[in-house]
């Protein structure tokens, strides 16, 4: 059975190998990828990670990782990666993330995902807190989590080498109380 959230616009659903031509645009899209804290440099690294996300995805129970293909709704065009993970630290505590082709950025769908994710987050899998990240560089990441309603926590300053620079990492999170208020 395939795992799936809707949106107005979006299907997200479990990748398959169907899926690697698409991880793989990702990957070798160097301007995309200059921002993103994920490994996919090499066919190796794209290969496990896109096997990761299909293990994660037959699992019967203790699923924590959905890690999600954006597809038009309509069409059931590939438009990007997303994924929503629970902190195997902190049981409690959910990371979301979501990596968009350049040609379906600025049209709105990374908030519908990000409140699909809260809703799912805080409702669905009972979570107390949901937080995303991004490179201080990426304005329109931070931009997209302040939209739906994601508080700003702090930065870790330098604390990665990511291809090119040095990243320093902001945070944002909500918390249940906070979604139950209609911050999102």
């Amino acid at each position: 059975m395939v795992f799936s959230l809707a949106t107005e616009r979006l299907v997200l659903d479990d990748l398959t190998l169907e899926d690697l031509p698409h991880i793989r645009r990702i990957g070798n899209d160097r301007e995309l990828m200059r921002y993103v804290l994920i490994w996919l440099d090499t066919d190796e690294q794209i290969r496990l990670f896109l096997q990761h996300a299909i293990d994660e995805a037959e699992k019967i129970q203790g699923r924590r990782d959905y890690t999600l293909a954006a597809r038009d709704r309509r069409t059931r065009e590939f438009i990007g990666l997303t994924f929503i993970e629970i902190d195997p630290a902190q049981e409690s505590t959910a990371e979301v993330g979501i990596v968009l082709l350049p040609a379906f950025c600025r049209n709105g769908y990374g908030s519908e995902i990000l409140r699909t994710y809260l809703r799912f987050g805080f409702g669905t899998l009972g979570m107390h807190r949901v937080f995303g990240k991004c490179d201080e560089q990426n304005l329109p990441s931070a931009r997209l989590m302040e939209r739906c309603g994601l508080v700003y926590e702090g930065t870790i300053r330098e604390h990665v080498w990511l291809r090119d620079h040095w990243r320093s990492t902001r945070y944002y999170g909500m918390v249940a109380g906070e979604y139950a208020a209609g911050r999102a």
